[in-house]
């Protein structure tokens, strides 16, 4: 009787077994009857938590990653081209079942030339391949620690739903629950605390019981994001996600497609990038829009050129076959210069789901992270161009002698090196001055560290092939000095976006009572601390609007007209 049971049981689980498999392999990008009717169970069971304690930095797609993320489920929904290509320099990860399906995957592997040397295994229950969008959301607290943040995925798969979790004991990194409902493909994030998603964001959130205002609050609380762009989905498909149709491909940089002018979308997809175009980024102007041109309307459901994968200093763009394919690679090789961009070809790309939305990067918890607001514009000089970086080693280790280094060439000459200098009262700080120049130079730098592991890193992210850039002007930025008590500092940029400077010029050591108040009087930033040098940087994210700033001393109190677009 008892071997009876044995085989019923087993027959039972090879039924389940297949049952799930069937499953899986019905299940598609866009919800499922089945699941629009299971849609109430979205974040039915997900356990919230406290968000962290301490500054929270959501990590971009273009900074260090220790391995690409995909998932098997009888497929892999990419080409093994891709996958071999990802592993050459590069650990891919990849969830599987357990060990009878690990096995198999690397044999699999093998026989298609991956560099199995760098692949890893996360053994867990995956119910689909879209890895982008209920994986887990990578952050900094404190510039230290790398963290997780699980979210509702907005779909009703559980297992799916679960891979956070799985991938924060696998990585051995604390985990945080943010209760929004979210979806991986329709987030881009800056690194800096500018986001971008389509309205789906607070609609599906407000079916769970969260509003706008909730969303917007724990946007901040657990990923750091103070200017959260939710513009409306020009693309005018099922899907709403945002890596459709758009993508960051830097700080300042944005790509959005284009439609021909007989596409009924045309006016949207224009409104889009004049929306974006008349934003600053996180460095205090206004984003660099680019367009990736689509192809006719009839075959415009097969151009997924923004639905693209970095990863360190590689970028995968997919190909279709499309008379448009070498124009997008040409432009990728234009507005990432540095980067090595290989083309994957697939006849299963479509405009809303392609290899963006198959792989996950995974932030690498040893980076080597570089802040830095660069100079841009004209710049007066005052005795020279001050620059300012704060340096994390996210492993806590020390620089490499003479590190970190600002590289810098004038118009068209040879670049010179100059060693920054760590400040003695503020921890990670570095500055160094550019030497004064002529007037209408043009001055391209970046800034470059290593870390005693032999981790390296730069700023902007691919240094030298597309620096930052500004011009000289021999003229001093402050007022012209009459020997007034009136003339000890001025704000640079003015206007900014709650990003900026301010040039003083008082003695070292000098105590300062900094404060912002609004035109109403209200206190918004206060800060006493002692001068340590000409540069003192305030980074507080602040609403548009007219402000009051204000520097006491023993001495004196001088205030200026501070502005935030």
């Amino acid at each position: 009787m008892k071997n009876y049971i044995l085989i019923f049981v087993f027959l039972m689980t090879i039924s389940f077994a297949f049952s799930q498999q069937e499953t899986n392999s019905k299940l598609t990008h866009q919800a499922t009857p089945d699941e629009l009717a299971n849609k109430h169970l979205i974040g039915k069971n997900f356990q919230e938590t406290d968000p962290p304690v301490g500054e929270v930095r959501n990590i971009a797609e273009w900074e260090s990653m220790e391995a690409v993320l995909i998932s098997y489920t009888g497929e892999f929904g990419i080409p093994y081209s891709l996958i071999q290509d990802m592993s050459e320099n590069n650990t891919v990860t990849t969830i599987v079942s357990g060990t009878t399906q690990e096995n198999t995957i690397r044999g699999y592997y093998t026989s298609n030339n991956v560099n199995i040397d760098n692949c890893n295994f996360l053994h867990a229950p995956v119910n689909s391949y879209w890895t982008r969008d209920f994986s887990p959301w990578f952050i900094a607290v404190d510039n230290s620690e790398v963290s997780i943040v699980n979210f509702p995925y907005n779909r009703p798969r559980p297992d799916d739903n679960d891979i956070p979790i799985e991938m924060a004991t696998f990585l051995d990194v604390p985990l945080y629950g943010m209760n929004v409902v979210q979806t991986g493909g329709n987030y881009m994030t800056d690194g800096m605390g500018i986001s971008g998603s389509t309205p789906i964001v607070y609609t599906e959130s407000a079916e769970s019981g969260v509003s706008q205002s909730e969303v917007d609050e724990r946007m901040l609380s657990y990923l750091g994001i103070h200017t959260y762009h939710v513009v409306d989905d020009p693309m005018d498909d099922y899907i709403d996600h945002i890596d459709c149709w758009g993508k960051f491909l830097d700080v300042d940089k944005i790509l959005i497609t284009e439609v021909p002018e007989s596409d009924y979308r045309y006016d949207d997809y224009e409104a889009t990038a004049a929306y974006f175009a008349e934003q600053n980024c996180s460095y205090g102007y206004p984003y660099q829009v680019h367009r990736v041109q689509a192809a006719t309307y009839n075959d415009y459901d097969v151009n997924p050129y923004t639905n693209a994968l970095i990863l360190n200093n590689q970028v995968f763009v997919p190909q279709t076959g499309s008379s448009y394919d070498n124009d997008a690679i040409a432009l990728y090789e234009e507005l990432m210069p540095g980067y090595e961009i290989i083309g994957v070809y697939s006849n299963s790309w479509i405009n809303s789901d392609a290899l963006h939305c198959r792989t996950h990067g995974v932030a690498d918890r040893n980076m080597l992270y570089i802040n830095h607001i660069p100079l841009y514009g004209t710049i007066d000089s005052y005795n020279g161009y001050l620059l300012e970086a704060e340096i994390y080693s996210y492993a806590g280790n020390d620089l490499l002698t003479d590190f970190p280094k600002l590289h810098y060439k004038v118009d068209n000459g040879e670049y010179k090196e100059l060693i920054m200098t760590g400040l003695e009262t503020k921890t990670n700080t570095y500055q160094v001055v550019i030497p004064e120049q002529t007037e209408g130079s043009e001055i391209s730098y970046y800034i470059e560290a290593e870390d005693i592991s032999s981790k390296h890193e730069t700023h902007p992210q691919i240094g030298i092939y597309d620096p930052h850039i500004f011009t000289a002007s021999s003229s001093s930025p402050a007022i012209v000095k009459e020997n007034t008590e009136q003339d000890n500092f001025n704000i640079y940029p003015n206007p900014s976006i709650g990003h900026f400077f301010i040039w003083l010029d008082y003695e070292k050591n000098t105590e300062i009572d900094i404060n912002i108040n609004s035109i109403t009087g209200k206190n918004i930033y206060n800060e006493k601390t002692f001068v340590e040098s000409n540069l003192h940087k305030i980074d507080i994210p602040i609403s548009q609007g007219v402000y009051i700033l204000t520097i006491k001393t023993n001495k004196n109190t001088i205030s200026k007209k501070l502005i935030i677009k």
